[in-house]
This record gives structure tokens, C-alpha cells and sequence, in this order.
């Protein structure tokens, strides 16, 4: 996770974890203005708002909230996202070809609706990542805001000095 750009779903997977997830909410909406600079939007362009809530037989480990351009994938709004990739959907029945990323992870504290889905208390400590995802033409494909129950996952890099 903190090494290459792959989603949590394959991440889970590559480790042999099982895991689900619910698609709490699916729309097109209009993009904000800052996520709109982000993304290299116009203000009020449309993106898919996706917000999805991942577990483990541990309990809930990850709340996602995306938001994907639908000028470059449209009609994504109908696929079913409980049991796929967005990444691999995106790639594979759309012809997008995902090259990079950037990602910010901080400290953060649990508050109102992420703290109810993970079923943590109020101020209980989070990671949280940030992340845009780039198409291999250098344009912003899509932007999360994740946060992690800290107890139930961790985020190790492995590092080269040369």
C-alpha cells in the first residue's frame, strides 16, 4: 500500500485476507470546487461520488469515499462495486491505463460518520490516506479519502538505502 499503486481490494487479496464490501452510496454529483482543481475539473463538472465501507472477519477495517471522473469513464455509475476492483474495472471495461499516484497518510481522529461505520468511538485514532490516481497521459483520474482502523491495519514500507 505504501509502495505501489494497487487498491486495497488487491492488496487484501494478495495476502489471502477475505474481505467485503458495501457500497454505502453510488451518485453523480458536482464536482467541488477544490476537487474539480484536483481533478483538472470545471467546477460542477460531474464526478461518480463512491462511498464504500470494507471489512475483514475482524470487523469493519476501511472506510473509502471516491470520486471518479465521468467524462472518462462513463456509465460507470451502474457497474457493481461491492465485488470488484475500481482500479481493475476502470482499467479493464473502460481502457483506462493507470500509472501513478500520490499519497498522504496522517494521523487523524474518528469523528461522526466514520467513526459510526468503523464502530469506533469518537476521537478513537485513524490513519488517513489521501491519494489522486493518474492515467498513463498525465491526467487526474480519481481522488480517495480512506481512512483506516488503526487496531485492524497497518501500512508497512519496505526501504533501500541505495
Amino acid at each position: 500500500m505504501a509502495q505501489k499503486l494497487t487498491t486495497l481490494s488487491e492488496d487484501f487479496a494478495r495476502q489471502g485476507v477475505s474481505v467485503s464490501t458495501e457500497v454505502v452510496s453510488k451518485e453523480v454529483v458536482p464536482a467541488p470546487p477544490a476537487l474539480a482543481t484536483l481533478l483538472d475539473l470545471r467546477p460542477g463538472q460531474s464526478v461518480l461520488r463512491l462511498e464504500r465501507l470494507r471489512s475483514t472477519s475482524s470487523g469493519p477495517v476501511v472506510w473509502l469515499v471516491n470520486y471518479v471522473r465521468t467524462d472518462l469513464a462513463p456509465g460507470l455509475e451502474q457497474a457493481d462495486l461491492a465485488d470488484r476492483s475500481l482500479f481493475g474495472l476502470l482499467e479493464n471495461e473502460h481502457g483506462l491505463k493507470i500509472s501513478s499516484g500520490r499519497r498522504t497518510f496522517t494521523a487523524t481522529a474518528a469523528t461522526g460518520r466514520v467513526a459510526q461505520a468503523l464502530g469506533v468511538p469518537e476521537n478513537f485514532p485513524l490513519l488517513y490516506l489521501e491519494q489522486i490516481t493518474y492515467l498513463d497521459d498525465g491526467r487526474a483520474i480519481e481522488y480517495s479519502d480512506v481512512w483506516i482502523h488503526s487496531e485492524r491495519m497497518r501500512v508497512t514500507s519496505l526501504l533501500s538505502r541505495r
